[in-house]
C-alpha cells in the first residue's frame, strides 16, 4: 500500500490500527482507544526471530523477541489496537518507540521494519489495514540462522533485560493466547517451547534460578537496571576467583631439564 493510499485510508475511516501479535497485546502502548482480539493476518508466521539487548536481554546476554515474515499457508492471529484520526501522529510515535528502543549507547535495537498489510476481522470478512512490525531481514540482530526449540529456550531460559526476564515475556504472551483460544501457525510450537524452557529453568542452579525468580518480582524499570547493573558487577569479580581457582587446582607439568634429556 502506497503512502497516499495510506494516507487518504486513515483519513476516510477515521481511525488508524496497528496488528498486535506479541507483548503489545498484554502491554499495549499510550493512545490506544480501542482494542478488538481474534483478528487474523494471513500468508505470515510469528516466531523469536530476533535478538534483544534492551527490554528482555542485555549486550552481554541477549534475550529473543517475536517478528513476523512471510510465509505462505500460514496465519497470525492477534489484536488490532485502535486510535482515532485525531492523535494519529502520537500514536504512531508511541508504536515506533515502544518497537524500536535505544540502549543508553544510543545503538538502536532496529530488528523491525513497518508496513500497512490487510488484517481479518473477527467476522473472517471485514478486511482492515494495520501497521505492523516485520522483521528486517538485513538488521545486524536479525536471527538469520534457524534455532532449534533447544538453543531457543537456552536463550529464553537466561535472559532478562529491563522489561524482565525472556521467559516472562514468553509465559505473558502464551498466556494470552490460551486465554482467548488464539491459534495460529505458531500456537504449538509456542507450547512447546513453553515446555522446554520450564525445563531448562528447572535445571539451573538454584541460585541463579532463585535470582531470576525474584527479578521478575521487581516492579519498577529502575529496580530492574539496577539489578542488572549488581549482577553484572558481582560477575565481574567473581571472575579474577574464578581464574586463581582454576590455576591453583591445574596439576603443575614436569619441563625435563637438559640433565634429564641427557641420561634419557
Amino acid at each position: 500500500m502506497k503512502r497516499a493510499d495510506i494516507i487518504e485510508y486513515v483519513r476516510v475511516k477515521g481511525t488508524i490500527a496497528v496488528f498486535a501479535y506479541g507483548s503489545l497485546i498484554w502491554n499495549p502502548f499510550e493512545y490506544v482507544e480501542q482494542i478488538i482480539s481474534d483478528c487474523s493476518l494471513v500468508g505470515y508466521t510469528k516466531g523469536f526471530l530476533c535478538q534483544d539487548f534492551i527490554y528482555r536481554g542485555t549486550t552481554d546476554c541477549t534475550g529473543l523477541t517475536m517478528g513476523l515474515k512471510p510465509c505462505e499457508n500460514s496465519f497470525v492471529k492477534g489484536y488490532l489496537l485502535m486510535s482515532g484520526i485525531h492523535q494519529a501522529v502520537p500514536f504512531i510515535e508511541a508504536f515506533v518507540k515502544r518497537e524500536t528502543p535505544i540502549d543508553v549507547d544510543d545503538t538502536k535495537m532496529d530488528i523491525y521494519t513497518y508496513d500497512f498489510l490487510p488484517v481479518l476481522m473477527p467476522d473472517e470478512k471485514t478486511v482492515e489495514w494495520a501497521l505492523t512490525c516485520l522483521v528486517k531481514c538485513h538488521s545486524q540482530f536479525c536471527i538469520s540462522i534457524a534455532l532449534s526449540i533447544e538453543q531457543q529456550a537456552e536463550i529464553i531460559g537466561r535472559s532478562y533485560g529491563i522489561n524482565g526476564t525472556n521467559f516472562q515475556y514468553l509465559h505473558n504472551t502464551l498466556n494470552t493466547y490460551r486465554k482467548l483460544a488464539l491459534l495460529d501457525t505458531f500456537t504449538e510450537e509456542m507450547e512447546r517451547l513453553y515446555t522446554a524452557v520450564l525445563l531448562y529453568r528447572h535445571r539451573l542452579v538454584e541460585q541463579d534460578r532463585q535470582w531470576l525468580d525474584t527479578f521478575d518480582q521487581l516492579p519498577t524499570k529502575n529496580e530492574r537496571q539496577l539489578a542488572i547493573k549488581s549482577r553484572k558487577i558481582k560477575r565481574i569479580r567473581m571472575k579474577p576467583r574464578k581464574l586463581l581457582s582454576r590455576m591453583y587446582s591445574v596439576v603443575p607439568t614436569t619441563i625435563p631439564t637438559y640433565h634429564r634429556m641427557l641420561s634419557v
